[in-house]
């Protein structure tokens, strides 16, 4: 497997594990009001915050000459920033809870940093303890929060899968290093619309099916789950209310649905259509006042039944639905025919055009 130059210097970064908490350190659990949560977790133990959807994200402001996280993770892999910037990837190194570094040598003053999991995997969960810092130094309160708030509703192109990898075909964990999805379409556009955002998305699952036609591996199945891939908890959805959906989904059940000769069913065709009705009736029953984007990728099948689906609602005098597509980029997939980091670029511009021109958010927003 190649690692773009930019995993290699983030590998020469992987930041060294704490054996113990020294007298010079201090740890602020993650029930702290003054750290900031984004995605899906779980927070019943104020001491170990759970959670296992991709794209989930922690931030805080701090003093201070370093900071350091208490994880029990041996698998995934995380951006770390500091004051808005890059700093590298970090890779936790045993299955057992212990204490990483993630910053170390800095000025003495105030700081902040955004810890975001990059990566992808089924069946795992994985414990946030909190963040350590020097002696004498402490969390300061978040500064305001974005108004704005969008949940993207998708599957592995809206998880960057393998985004950030110059191989064509991958083995399965050899993917994590190389996804990034802070550089998929979603963050992206969250970004350009100064939103927060929450990524519920599943490689190879669809609206009826994933990829091999397993209706157990649907996302609608999976959308009330604190945890991806565990039935129970479900999630509170008055927790966090996005303004806007967007939901990406189809490339899975074009491959689960269609036939030996290559085809989608017509009565296949017509499940596909139904139980999209039916999830897009979920969503608004749990965000009554949201505004739902959906967004066709390029095979023709796909726009073809979301197409139908949004003029379906809209006839019915639902007008908080809009259709949005992004076109196929000869040569930008990589990694199992997945989107590279530029071709996720030239999908979000497209997103976001379509998007502006809904005029989606309060305008004081």
């Amino acid at each position: 497997m190649r690692l773009t130059s930019q995993i290699m210097l983030a590998a020469a970064l992987t930041l060294l594990e704490l054996h113990a908490m020294s007298q010079s350190k201090q740890l602020f659990l993650p029930s702290d009001p003054r750290i900031e949560y984004g995605g899906r977790w779980e927070m019943s133990d104020s001491s170990h915050y759970r959670y296992s959807w991709p794209g989930v994200y922690v931030c805080a402001r701090f003093t201070g000459r370093s900071i350091g996280v208490r994880l029990t993770d041996a698998t995934n892999y995380y951006n770390v920033e500091i004051d808005g910037a890059f700093h590298g990837v970090f890779h936790p190194a045993g299955r057992a809870e212990a204490d990483y570094i993630l910053a170390e040598g800095l000025s003495d003053t105030v700081h902040s940093l955004r810890l975001s999991r990059r990566n992808i995997t089924f069946d795992e969960i994985y414990s946030f303890a909190g963040f350590i810092l020097d002696s004498a130094r402490t969390l300061l309160p978040p500064t305001a929060l974005q108004q704005r708030k969008i949940e993207f509703i998708g599957d592995s192109f809206t998880a960057g899968e393998s985004n950030e990898t110059l191989a064509q075909s991958l083995d399965w964990e050899a993917r994590y290093p190389v996804t990034n999805i802070d550089k998929g379409f979603a963050p992206v556009i969250a970004r350009h619309f100064n939103a927060q955002y929450v990524t519920t998305c599943r490689s190879g699952s669809g609206i009826v099916c994933d990829w091999q036609g397993n209706v157990n591996e649907s996302i609608p199945i999976r959308f009330d789950r604190v945890f991806m891939d565990s039935e129970t908890p479900k999630w509170d959805f008055s927790r966090w209310i996005p303004d806007v959906a967007v939901v990406s989904l189809g490339l899975n059940d074009i491959s689960g649905l269609r036939g030996a000769n290559g085809n989608v069913s017509k009565e296949n065709t017509e499940r596909f259509v139904s139980e999209y009705h039916k999830f897009l009736s979920t969503i608004r029953l749990v965000y009554p006042r949201v505004k739902i984007v959906i967004v066709s990728p390029f095979p023709e099948w796909i726009r073809t039944q979301e197409r139908l689906i949004v003029d379906e609602e809209r006839r019915l005098g639902r007008n908080d639905i809009f259709y949005a597509t992004y076109d196929e980029v000869p040569g930008g997939y990589v990694g199992n025919g997945h989107p590279t980091v530029a071709t996720h670029r030239v999908m979000a511009e497209q997103i976001i055009k379509a998007m502006e021109s809904f005029n989606l958010f309060d305008s004081s927003r």
